[in-house]
């Protein structure tokens, strides 16, 4: 693997099997650029133009891409666990099969992001819009989604355990497929108008204390 020190020293847009050291993209123009396999050690985008840019199978832990443009971005099978994402563009960005444990989006752009595959255990999306959205393989646990708009929402295969979900609408959402964790009276109100499973509604019964025969 190739260790890059200097960013001085890049030259041209597509890189493969590179690792950074203690670079700062912060400001630059990284549009288009391509990323393959490569490892970025306490590196920072902040404010960095980066649409369409694509990174494959690489590993960024906590990154920082505050405040940069990423609409139509790709990731695909990266790590990029504990990265800071606030005020940053990500619309219409794809973060497939990722890692994104404790990702922070606060305050992030972020309309027709597609997180399919993805662990976003512990990440903040408060406020997000998901509205009409296809959600599939994400990973929700322990995430805050405050305020989220899931109206019409489908979820399969959606993990939501000990989510943090006050103010989040479901309205028309479809959670047949999704693993809510233990129900109780407490936490189902926060699904108000959702469609839930027999058996999801049987497993609420019996988090009420209620026998269902």
């Amino acid at each position: 693997m190739q260790i890059v020190d200097d960013i001085t020293t890049l030259d041209g847009t597509d890189f493969i099997s590179c690792e950074f050291r203690l670079l700062r993209f912060d400001g630059m123009d990284l549009s288009q650029y391509r990323f393959e396999s490569c490892v970025f050690h306490d590196c920072s985008f902040v404010s960095a133009l980066m649409e369409e840019c694509t990174f494959l199978k690489c590993k960024a832990l906590k990154a920082d891409f505050s405040y940069s443009r990423l609409s139509d971005a790709q990731f695909e099978g990266c790590n990029l666990s504990l990265t800071n994402w606030s005020g940053a563009d990500v619309s219409g960005s794809i973060f497939r099969d990722c890692k994104l444990t404790g990702a922070d989006f606060k305050d992030a752009r972020a309309l027709g992001v597609d997180f399919n595959g993805s662990l976003l255990s512990g990440a903040f999306l408060r406020k997000m819009n998901f509205r009409k959205c296809h959600l599939d393989g994400i990973d929700f646990t322990e995430a805050d989604l405050a305020g989220c708009d899931f109206r019409d929402a489908t979820f399969d295969r959606c993990r939501l355990q000990a989510a943090h979900l006050a103010t989040a609408r479901f309205d028309g959402a479809d959670l047949r497929s999704a693993d809510l964790g233990i129900l109780t009276f407490s936490n189902a109100t926060c699904f108000r108008g959702a469609i839930i499973s027999k058996n999801q509604a049987t497993e609420l019964l019996h988090g009420l204390g209620l026998m269902v025969l």
